[in-house]
């Protein structure tokens, strides 16, 4: 089994392009062999769950008790597991993923992508991949030197899907 995380907004227009963007990557990862994890809301975690779904793939959402009280559902889930807090959430979206890749989001998704590129830098998962799709990441000045030598940078899904 492999599996492959995605990262994005919770809240996000059905019509824009980020949205069927997340579709179309949801459908990619599963026709490549992967089982996708994704924190399980609405917004471009349930596009990228339809993409999984139209690709007969398997999507587990991973969920925080408060939040599903707050937080649209996705009921293109597979499976959802349902954590007490964002630690153990963020434990269980980083596990046995090789590939982590973030579309357009907020605070969450800048947690989500730190923690992973911070893994990564400091060699505690030296050999996973990790993709920023979207040219707003390209401008985030805070990025260093080192930072940069182990994210890729992607401005749309398409680019990605045919790199």
């Amino acid at each position: 089994m492999k599996f492959a995380t995605t990262f994005g907004a919770s809240v996000i227009d059905k019509n824009s392009k980020e949205y069927k963007d997340g579709i179309e990557l949801g459908f990619f990862l599963a026709k490549n062999g992967y089982i996708v994890k994704c924190g399980g809301y609405g917004g471009l975690m349930e596009a990228v769950s339809i993409g999984v779904k139209k690709a007969k793939g398997e999507c587990i959402g991973v969920t925080i008790q408060k939040f599903d009280e707050i937080r649209l559902k996705n009921p293109y889930l597979t499976k959802k597991i349902t954590t007490d807090n964002l630690f153990d959430r963020l434990k269980i979206l980083i596990q046995d993923s090789k590939l982590f890749i973030a579309q357009k989001g907020s605070i969450g998704t800048l947690n989500e992508i730190f923690m992973v590129a911070a893994l990564k830098y400091g060699k505690f998962m030296p050999d996973i991949r990790i993709v920023l799709i979207g040219k707003e990441y390209k401008n985030f000045n805070c990025f260093d030197e080192n930072f940069l030598k182990i994210v890729e940078f992607y401005d749309s899904v398409d680019e990605f899907i045919n790199s």
